[in-house]
């Protein structure tokens, strides 16, 4: 149960950065032609898509690390 519990933690944490992630891009860019130019960079894709994974995933390593 404590997994389980652990594990849907980790998966609200990830719903939550990515969406702190996206009101702060589009507080940035705003919508239209700049924010999708933005957008179809490969490094904003990185920084939106793969760092919360990266962050969640560390996160998750230590909280199931065997002691």
């Amino acid at each position: 149960m404590k997994i389980t519990l652990k594990i849907i933690g980790l998966i609200i944490l990830l719903i939550f950065l990515y969406f702190i992630e996206s009101i702060i891009f589009w507080m940035i860019f705003g919508e239209g032609g700049q924010a999708s130019a933005i957008m179809d960079n490969g490094l904003t894709k990185l920084i939106m898509y793969v760092l919360p994974v990266i962050i969640v995933g560390g996160i998750g390593f230590k909280v199931f690390k065997k002691e």
